[in-house]
């Protein structure tokens, strides 16, 4: 047991000094282990936490990671295997700080008393001043947990999601890492979460929100979802109102997440920025909730509601074992199409988690040529299908698996 543990530590060494040819010889021992590719993947998360190119506008490291652990999440040892493999040698791509989170905690420790630290966390953001933010931020989640430090930063974020929604998309990625790891370890992706948002958004000054106004209008999520669809705009910010002071977020965002489905946008970045408010809203008040989707209601997507020729039908006459053949051929060949063998899949009763994790195991037969982004938005159309459930699954797998380059 401790030969092992020994191992595990000198893998994150290695991980360190970038010294790839032994790490990947010792990857191939630990990852025969489940438990010890766990700990692989928690020593790649918190390495690619540190990723830092001054010529990368988004750094797509630790999202990439986050994602590829999602998918894992869903995935059966050892056929996700080859992923881990793939974000492990990725890592060896990424230029990085020298920061660990012990440095971060003692940093952060340091700091004197601050009486408006959230005051005084904007401040360091707007001023760009990221060794402060860094230490700040940190501190928050020492004092008053992780939860604190995530309503902080994505308040913050609200006043310029970036250029396809990077800001709030990096956050939450950095956020949903911090929470995984738990402290003191999540104090790393925290501390490098502050870098990344002083330096991105310096400049920037925190929106003034308005408290939700009280709604008479009943929430509805089906009128909600009709509203959308008839493009009655009006109806739509009723109905998101009255959702999010009822603080039912997972309906409101329910409609956009179909639509962004439908037209997941360029590399999938509008899905992926959907996916990711929906991942923000529970840090966030009613009144931040309905400032971030009745934008996102707005501009994100143009067209609402789930494609009729999509809906599940009858059981086919076909036995299972054959559908599951057929869609596993599919996810090789494109031969013949997922659209035609996930529906087949799904008609027949087969449960959504197997068949999201027939998808992540196939990845590791497939070529394509930019994995960052194909990871991250292929995560973001499984995770999507997993909210929507049986009923509605078909629409992100089918367009995602129709757009991924394999």
């Amino acid at each position: 047991m401790f030969g092992r543990a020994s191992e595990v530590s000198q893998f994150n060494e290695l991980l360190v000094t970038g010294q790839h040819a032994k790490a990947m010889r010792l990857f191939d021992a630990l990852s025969k282990d489940a438990v010890l590719c766990g700990l692989v993947l928690d020593s790649v998360l918190m390495s690619n936490s540190n990723q830092h190119d001054p010529q990368l506008t988004a750094p797509h490291g630790l999202q990439t990671t986050n994602a590829a652990r999602g998918m894992l999440a869903m995935s059966a040892f050892p056929a996700g295997v080859p992923l881990l493999r793939f974000v492990t040698l990725y890592s060896f791509s990424l230029r990085k700080r020298n920061l660990i989170a012990e440095a971060v905690r003692i940093r952060a420790k340091s700091l004197p008393p601050v009486p408006d630290p959230i005051g005084s966390l904007y401040a360091a953001f707007e001023a760009g001043d990221f060794p402060v933010t860094g230490a700040l931020l940190a501190r928050i989640a020492l004092d008053q947990g992780l939860p604190a430090a995530a309503h902080a930063v994505l308040r913050f974020t609200l006043s310029d999601i970036g250029k396809f929604g990077h800001h709030l998309a990096l956050a939450v990625s950095f956020l949903e890492a911090a929470q995984a790891l738990g402290l003191p370890r999540g104090l790393l992706p925290i501390a490098n979460l502050g870098f990344y948002i002083a330096e991105a958004m310096k400049g920037t000054r925190p929106d003034p929100i308005l408290p939700l106004e009280p709604s008479d209008v009943p929430p509805s999520s089906q009128r909600l979802a009709e509203a959308a669809a008839e493009g009655a705009f009006d109806e739509v910010e009723a109905q998101l109102r009255s959702l999010l002071a009822a603080r039912r977020t997972d309906d409101a965002v329910r409609p956009l997440l179909v639509a962004a489905s439908a037209d997941p946008g360029f590399l999938g970045h509008t899905l992926v920025l959907a996916h990711s408010a929906r991942l923000a809203a529970p840090h966030l008040e009613p009144a931040e909730s309905f400032h971030l989707l009745w934008r996102l209601y707005r501009t994100a997507v143009s067209r609402f509601g789930y494609p009729e020729f999509l809906r599940l039908g009858p059981p086919p006459g076909i036995e299972r074992e054959t559908v599951m053949s057929a869609l596993r051929a599919s996810l090789r060949q494109k031969t013949p199409p997922p659209e035609v063998t996930l529906r087949q899949a799904l008609e027949v009763g087969v449960p959504l988690d197997e068949i999201l994790a027939t998808i992540v195991n196939a990845y590791g037969g497939w070529t394509v040529g930019e994995k960052e982004h194909t990871i991250i938005a292929l995560d973001a159309a499984l995770e999507t299908a997993r909210f929507l459930g049986r009923d509605e699954a078909l629409l992100p797998l089918a367009v995602a698996l129709m757009r991924l380059p394999f």
